[in-house]
């Protein structure tokens, strides 16, 4: 058996309680498994990683060492569940924005990439200016994301949203 997350947890608790009765309490377990845990872990390791004292437990040098990486370990684990959570949520990633050379000039269009920017600060932003039949073209090979640019008519393969009539 190897070591799991769980483990990282439990020691992680009983080096930040100094007492494994207390970390047990906090983990919602009984203090035998606990400690058990803790010599399995030791074991794996093959390091003392806790002075047992009359009072609690103390780290030794070892297990300083294994906190500084449990935690790191614990803080990089829930990190790619929000990662997975953020890109779920359409918050990282990139997006491609097409433009037209004139649309800058319309405020709609530096207002909506300022308030994208603002909203998805963790998503890549890049913008490309293009004619609109490149824009067109690209919607449909995916190069761009999103673009600004008049129509005078509507594709029928491509959604088509009118924000501002001039």
């Amino acid at each position: 058996m190897t070591l799991e997350i769980r483990h990282f947890r439990y020691f992680v608790a009983v080096a930040e309680e100094g007492h494994i009765t207390r970390a047990a309490e906090k983990l919602g377990m009984q203090q035998p498994p606990l400690s058990q845990r803790i010599g399995f872990i030791e074991d794996k390791l093959g390091a003392r990683l806790f002075l047992r004292r009359a009072r609690g437990v103390e780290l030794t040098r070892e297990g300083r060492v294994f906190l500084e990486i449990a935690r790191s370990l614990l803080s990089q684990h829930e990190g790619v569940f929000e990662a997975v959570r953020r890109a779920a949520r359409g918050q990282t990633g990139r997006l491609c924005v097409g433009a037209t050379p004139t649309s800058a000039f319309h405020p709609i269009v530096p207002l909506s990439i300022r308030s994208f920017r603002d909203e998805f600060p963790q998503v890549k932003l890049t913008l490309e200016e293009r004619l609109p039949a490149d824009l067109i073209k690209g919607l449909r090979d995916e190069s761009i994301d999103v673009a600004f640019l008049r129509a005078d008519k509507y594709e029928e393969d491509l959604a088509f949203r009118q924000t501002f009539a001039d």
